[in-house]
């Protein structure tokens, strides 16, 4: 229902830390305008989706509660990928985000909504251990990940693949696959993106 989407906003934009006046500068309004969208007085327009997901990092239709009738009509503007471009693993580490797609493999379908998804091929055992040569990660960068969740490691690129961790003074760290810790700051946090599957190639 759209009278959920507003305490949604809110809550997303208090998950992020972001103050009233800040994600209204970020996204082109005023605090009062968004203070009646989050309150749930004025209802949330496409355009107001679309600068508030831009202004948050998120997907617009992640700032809708399921069910709202805004979702029917930000969905078809999202067109359907059936490929995502495909990056070799040591290409990564050697290059980051300056590294060049090598091809193409088939969109998963969690991820055929996904502008930004990508997938990445481990050919090597030097730039993510333990994970066999072969493998396919297909990544998300749409939200930031949670503890738990397999990451890509945008930070550095080496190791190229840890787990999301975090101890108990709450200090968050990567865990590769072979059991190696990686130091985070908070901010790498938002660096990170998600592996949504992995897959053998063949």
């Amino acid at each position: 229902m759209q009278e959920q989407d507003g305490p949604r906003l809110r809550a997303l934009r208090e998950e992020r830390g972001l103050s009233l006046a800040r994600l209204a500068a970020a996204a082109g309004m005023s605090k009062g305008e968004l203070s009646k969208l989050e309150n749930g007085v004025r209802p949330l327009r496409p355009d107001h989706v679309l600068r508030l997901g831009r202004a948050m990092g998120l997907n617009p239709e992640a700032l809708l509660a399921p069910g709202s009738p805004l979702l029917a009509l930000m969905l078809p503007q999202r067109a359907e990928r059936t490929s995502l471009p495909l990056y070799d693993g040591r290409d990564l580490t050697r290059a980051g985000s300056a590294a060049e797609a090598i091809g193409i493999v088939p969109a998963p379908e969690q991820l055929r909504g996904d502008p930004d998804a990508y997938a990445i091929v481990i050919n090597d055992l030097s730039n993510a251990p333990a994970l066999m040569p072969g493998v396919v990660l297909h990544v998300s960068p749409a939200g930031v990940p949670r503890v738990g969740d397999l990451v890509i490691n945008r930070v550095s690129w080496t190791p190229l693949a840890f787990y999301l961790r975090q101890d108990d003074d709450g200090q968050l760290y990567g865990l590769t696959l072979s059991r190696r810790r990686v130091t985070l700051d908070l901010e790498d946090v938002e660096k990170l993106h998600r592996v949504a599957g992995v897959w053998f190639m063949g």
